[in-house]
């Protein structure tokens, strides 16, 4: 594997560094798996397991729709 190294927010930052390495280890092979453009019924279920992430750790809809509404 290779190491690279993403600018991101500062929201972003600070939620990464509170992950656990399982979490980690999760978004690094989402990025992955978008990033190489292709397998996509791999990336649907990567999604639907984000989608079960979040909404355990209680975001619902408002509170996405609000997310995406930031700037």
């Amino acid at each position: 594997m290779d190491r690279i190294v993403l600018e991101v927010d500062s929201t972003v930052a600070k939620a990464w560094r509170s992950f656990s390495a399982s979490q980690r280890a999760f978004y690094e092979k989402a990025l992955s798996v978008l990033l190489q453009g292709d397998k996509e019924k791999q990336f649907k279920q990567i999604l639907d397991e984000a989608s079960s992430i979040a909404v355990s750790n209680g975001l619902d809809e408002e509170k996405l729709n609000r997310l995406l509404n930031e700037e």
